[in-house]
């Protein structure tokens, strides 16, 4: 019940602020200067559009609930190369993880350097026949992330490295286009990526030993608008393989992880949501998770 009242309270408030106008003047303000707030920018594109959140959490596999935070934000943007064939973006980026589960408290730190770089220059849809239209209709991009992570918990650093491949278009339907309606609301839009990790984690396992290990992944993260401005759906599916021989892990690690987000106040900021986690959690040490959540949610 407290839950109930309290998640009100917020939504009320959030939707008086966003009738003001504040949110967007804000919202606007903070991309202009390319700075953005995401739950993670751990192995996705910084145009996703997973928010920021405080949630308490149902686990299903105890009577253990608790609350947790999940902050990312994207500091700067350098764009270092740009020319017709493509470009190339670099951006620092810190990120705060906590949870206060008793049998999996979390309190991370990190910071690092990310990468996007899309070689080829896209075409441009629907242009009147006789003009030039260069680039591809469908082309790869490459994405990397370096994370240096303070694990306050155990008092160790960890060390996370990841390079992925995805596909970009301006065409409707093929990957990373923004689907848009008659009125410019974004709709739909969804992302896959292939690619690798390297993880350097002490005492993963056992205390006072380092695991030192690398996966294969695969995933999608799609993005639907439901109601424009209003209702979100987010869905998630990630698929690790790990590469390391005679290892203590799983050699096949899942997950999947949808989500619901309410934004009222027609502005796309702050929202009210609720997400359902099951798999196998890099941020639990790759144990077995299956957590109920509901969420205050922060995306700019």
């Amino acid at each position: 019940m407290r839950v109930t009242c309290f998640s009100f309270l917020i939504l009320a408030s959030i939707s008086s602020m966003g009738q003001d106008g504040n949110l967007k003047k804000l919202g606007s303000w903070l991309t202009d200067h390319k700075f953005s707030i995401r739950k993670t920018f751990d192995g996705s594109s910084k145009d996703e559009g997973k928010p920021a959140s405080i949630m308490l959490k149902e686990d299903y596999k105890s009577t253990n609930d608790y609350l947790s935070i999940d902050l990312g934000a994207k500091i700067s943007e350098w764009e270092l190369l740009k020319n017709e064939s493509g470009s190339l973006i670099l951006y620092p980026k810190i990120e705060w993880h906590k949870s206060n589960d008793s049998t999996d408290k979390k309190d991370k730190l990190d910071a690092g350097i990310n990468f996007e770089y899309y070689p080829f220059r896209l075409q441009a849809p629907n242009l009147p026949n006789g003009l030039p239209n260069k680039g591809l209709k469908l082309s790869p991009w490459f994405q990397g992330t370096s994370s240096y992570k303070r694990n306050f918990i155990d008092d160790v650093n960890e060390l996370k490295a990841s390079f992925q491949i995805s596909l970009s278009s301006n065409y409707k339907f093929l990957p990373g286009t923004s689907m848009r309606d008659k009125n410019s609301n974004l709709r739909f839009r969804y992302y896959p990526y292939v690619g690798v990790e390297y993880n350097k984690i002490p005492d993963l396992i056992e205390k006072g030993k380092t695991e030192e290990f690398s996966t294969s992944v695969a995933r999608v993260f799609i993005e639907i608008w439901i109601f424009p401005q209003r209702l979100q759906l987010n869905l998630d599916g990630l698929y690790r393989v790990n590469l390391k021989e005679n290892s203590i892990l799983r050699k096949e690690m899942p997950m999947v992880s949808p989500s619901l987000n309410f934004y009222p106040g027609k502005q796309e900021a702050f929202s009210l949501g609720i997400e359902y986690k099951q798999g196998y959690d890099s941020e639990s040490k790759f144990k077995f998770v299956q957590i109920a959540s509901f969420k205050l949610n922060a995306k700019l």
